[in-house]
């Protein structure tokens, strides 16, 4: 058996591998090595369920770096991941339900939730105390640096500390409307949002606070604000408002969905997502202009989600859902294969023929729906004495494919026709299409099973024979 070293991988438009193949007939034996270049899948995952290790409903989180986040929930429930896959517990000291969380960092959060509880970290590890000010339940919590934050909840409740260590004053909202959610994008702009579509701002660091006209009656429960200006805000029934001037004046936009939402998280002031009931994921790119909808894997109720890039986040929700995201576009399009495939017979003066299969890994990761063919070509089996096989020794028997499973792989649909004979001359001669997926399928990851037969005649010259590969991916059907 000879093992071919590997060729050098060639540039283009199109991704191609130029193996080389050996077919050894010594005594009685019959051996084909098949070399290739093996190269590294580009592939994005897109929603992903994660093993979150509770049951507890989890209602709040945040992601201060792009592998680093916190979720809170029911019972005082707090989880964190490092690693952006695996969640860890840690301590709350508390088994009352946490419904907010806010990180500056991947050190320093705060979170709040029922009968004013306020837990605090400066390590990311261990939680202590904080006097919230009051013994109503707290919905929310938005922090512009380490030592200043406001607290939101019951009858317009809003409490500000400057000091990290005890909230004090009541600030007056102007609303006595429960305040689900707030965002300050800087220290002297908030923005809070309610029941009955209340929407009330201030532009000085909570000296005084505006109620804004929201133009809804709906519930809203969530805002974010990507800058000092543009926010923001999703609630019942499907509603998304956005404001361009910190919260001041609202406008409608079309969510395509009747399902309430339940968070938003915008990691640029173009792109957003949304969650809600029923699983519901929503994403816009131009800035709310259209929404389409994702699919998130889950039915559950997801309550919130966070977005530290505009390519990763996570969502969290009822019965202790977590999803993780990686945008599904933006990659390109690859092939990859195994080092060496074998075909094996025993000579018995009788016409044979040796059948094994070559495990293609197919990635599109260009997120453009394109699709793509498989093509191949060969040049001809031929020994150290100048002996050949025929041009038309090799032949595709049938091909089978399997997705790789993630959210962003979508199985290929073929419609290329088998058997076929894999082209071969002295010179490569023109490929042609192996195998194909068309418009709209094999995105993503999939597993592309080729099955090949070699004819071996009974009056075959013993050596080994040699032959050049070219199998390449190129998008379109």
């Amino acid at each position: 058996m000879h093992t071919f070293p590997q060729m050098p991988r060639e540039t283009g438009s199109e991704s191609q591998r130029r193996p080389s193949a050996a077919v050894a007939f010594g005594g009685m034996a019959l051996c084909l090595v098949l070399a290739l270049v093996l190269v590294a899948i580009a592939r994005a995952d897109g929603w992903l369920l994660q093993a979150s290790g509770t049951n507890n409903d989890l209602i709040a989180i945040a992601c201060p770096a792009t592998t680093t986040c916190f979720t809170v929930g029911a019972t005082g429930t707090i989880l964190k991941t490092t690693d952006g896959s695996t969640w860890a517990g840690l301590t709350s000291g508390t088994t009352n339900g946490l419904n907010g969380i806010s990180c500056l960092d991947t050190s320093n959060c705060f979170t709040v939730g029922v009968a004013g509880t306020v837990r605090k970290t400066t390590n990311g590890t261990t939680w202590a105390s904080v006097t919230s000010g009051t013994s109503s339940e707290l919905r929310d919590v938005a922090c512009a640096s380490t030592t200043t934050c406001w607290e939101a909840g019951a009858a317009g409740l809003m409490r500000k500390t400057t000091n990290g260590t005890n909230f004090s004053g009541n600030e007056n909202s102007k609303t006595t409307n429960m305040l689900n959610g707030i965002a300050c994008p800087s220290s002297s702009i908030c923005v809070s949002v309610g029941t009955s579509g209340t929407t009330t701002t201030t532009v000085n660091g909570g000296t005084g606070w505006t109620l804004r006209t929201s133009g809804t009656a709906n519930t809203l429960n969530d805002v974010a604000c990507p800058s000092t200006t543009q926010c923001w805000t999703v609630g019942a029934a499907g509603t998304i408002l956005v404001s361009a001037d910190s919260g001041t004046t609202w406008t409608a936009q079309t969510s395509g969905t009747a399902n309430d939402l339940q968070g938003v998280s915008c990691p640029s002031t173009t792109v957003c997502f949304a969650v809600g009931a029923s699983g519901t994921v929503i994403k816009t790119t131009n800035s709310g202009t259209t929404w389409a909808p994702l699919t998130s894997g889950t039915a559950s109720v997801v309550y919130r989600i966070a977005f530290p890039s505009t390519a990763a986040g996570w969502f969290v929700g009822a019965g202790g859902v977590i999803g993780s995201y990686q945008s599904c576009g933006g990659g390109s399009l690859s092939l990859t294969a195994p080092s060496s495939i074998t075909w094996a017979v025993t000579l018995n003066g009788a016409d044979q023929t040796a059948t094994a299969s070559l495990v293609l890994t197919t990635a599109d990761a260009t997120g453009s729906g394109a699709g793509w063919n498989i093509t191949g070509t060969s040049t001809t089996f031929t020994n150290a004495g100048a002996k050949t096989l025929a041009t038309t020794a090799t032949s595709l028997t049938g091909v089978s494919s399997v997705s790789a499973g993630g959210a962003c792989d979508v199985a290929p649909t073929n419609s290329i026709a088998f058997p076929l004979t894999l082209p071969a001359a002295a010179t490569a001669p023109a490929a042609v299409k192996l195998y194909n997926a068309a418009a709209g399928s094999g995105a993503g990851s999939n597993t592309v099973t080729m099955s090949f037969i070699v004819s071996a005649p009974a009056n075959i010259y013993s050596g080994t024979y040699t032959s050049t590969w070219t199998v390449s991916i190129v998008s379109g059907p």
